[in-house]
């Protein structure tokens, strides 16, 4: 049997001590049922203390998975971490000793129906780097199976039923990717058309109407990239009442005192996003000057973000509902997004370097405190911005005001 994979991921390697963040600080480390007696019964010298003093059983019944949970020492860090930021578990007992957790984290399977997708959490600095920065369309492999991963073993049969909608769920996803990955149009268009398709197949869906010709329909779209960029330029953006949006969160997010980075990250983009109500041009100045070029010149970075948010979430196959589904990912863009634009004022422009770490540490974040984007789609309803036509606005990039260039 073979797992479906990103063709970045089987390319990951964890650096370990040389990497710039720590998956052992500030998370909460549950532990199996397996581990949690094996740490308990072990009577190593360096370890047994720890095992004994730092690991608690949670009221989680019925969970193998999440059966115990290691408590974190002074700033966040794990009791086991030591001082060069490698794991004394690892280091005295060997990887087959860990959790599943510190195991196999960062990578992540889901399943699809009968297939099984394998991908890397952004909240890891040196996948973020993986996954961001290749400039060549994102691309799909298959690999052996990986007995580590939870979920490793698919269901024998789907019912006929079943089987019928995987396959549809499989071309919506295709097509999904194929729009994200549609060159001929900026990201930001790219994102909107995919709000479309997936209204129209929610509402087709809720009408017990065919399904396939809405599919159909928009596959033949992605042949007039000029045609659909004329249409989505009418659109008009909201720049001043997105950084208003995301600028009033910054200010309200709790962030432990242990994550210095992302706190260091969020002081900075809001002193970037500091300007008056009155000075519209100034923010489309500073749109022009610090970001735009490098996103223009780098549309891969988001492209990236994107197609990873529709593997690695199992996008958009979880629930029911596909617009909801689109409204989450949008609160995650506009944040991110956002947060970059707010960084790149503050340092003067945007590099590589920045835009990973901006983008890993609001994912790393995000995994933490989870009502953020609750947060956020409240506030977007609140501001009656919720409907997707008002969404499509703050998606929407700023007009340029740069004459374009002359052919060479």
């Amino acid at each position: 049997m073979l797992a479906l994979c990103p063709d970045y991921y089987p390319k990951f390697q964890c650096i370990g001590s040389t990497c710039e963040d720590s998956c052992c600080i500030g998370w909460r480390v549950h532990l199996d049922k397996a581990t949690y007696h094996f740490y308990k019964q072990n009577q190593h010298p360096n370890l047994r203390e720890r095992f004994k003093n730092t690991i608690q059983r949670t009221d989680i019944k019925g969970d193998t998975q999440h059966f115990a949970v290691i408590e974190m020492a002074e700033r966040g860090r794990c009791p086991f971490l030591d001082p060069d930021n490698l794991c004394a578990i690892h280091r005295n007992l060997g990887s087959t000793a860990l959790s599943n957790v510190c195991a196999t984290f960062p990578r992540r399977a889901n399943l699809s129906g009968k297939q099984l997708e394998y991908s890397l959490s952004l909240a890891c600095p040196e996948a973020a780097r993986l996954v961001l920065l290749q400039k060549e369309a994102m691309g799909f492999v298959e690999i052996p199976i990986d007995t580590t991963l939870a979920s490793a073993a698919p269901p024998a049969e789907l019912s006929p039923h079943e089987e019928q909608s995987s396959l549809l769920l499989n071309d919506l996803r295709a097509l999904i990717i194929g729009i994200l990955q549609l060159r001929e149009l900026p990201v930001d268009h790219r994102l909107i058309l995919l709000g479309l398709l997936l209204e129209d197949f929610e509402a087709a869906s809720l009408a017990n109407e065919a399904l396939p010709p809405v599919l159909h329909r928009y596959v033949g779209l992605l042949g007039a990239p000029d045609l659909l960029r004329n249409e989505l330029d009418k659109i008009e953006p909201c720049l001043a009442v997105k950084i208003h949006l995301v600028a009033h969160l910054i200010g309200d997010i709790p962030t432990p005192a242990h994550n210095i980075r992302f706190r260091t990250l969020l002081d900075e983009a809001a002193q970037g996003l500091k300007f008056e109500s009155s000075q519209h041009d100034g923010q489309h100045e500073a749109y022009e000057r610090d970001y735009r070029p490098y996103f223009e010149a780098h549309p891969h970075i988001l492209e990236n973000y994107l197609v990873h948010y529709v593997i690695h979430n199992l996008f958009p196959v979880v629930r029911t509902s596909v617009v909801v589904q689109y409204r989450e990912l949008i609160c995650d863009y506009l944040a991110i997004t956002t947060l970059l634009f707010g960084q790149a004022v503050f340092h003067r422009g945007m590099t590589d370097a920045l835009a990973v770490k901006t983008i890993q540490s609001y994912t790393r974040f995000a995994g933490h405190y989870s009502q953020f984007k609750e947060t956020v789609a409240r506030t977007l309803e609140q501001q009656q911005l919720s409907d997707l036509r008002r969404l499509f606005q703050l998606i929407a990039p700023p007009k340029s005001s740069r004459a374009p260039a002359s052919a060479a």
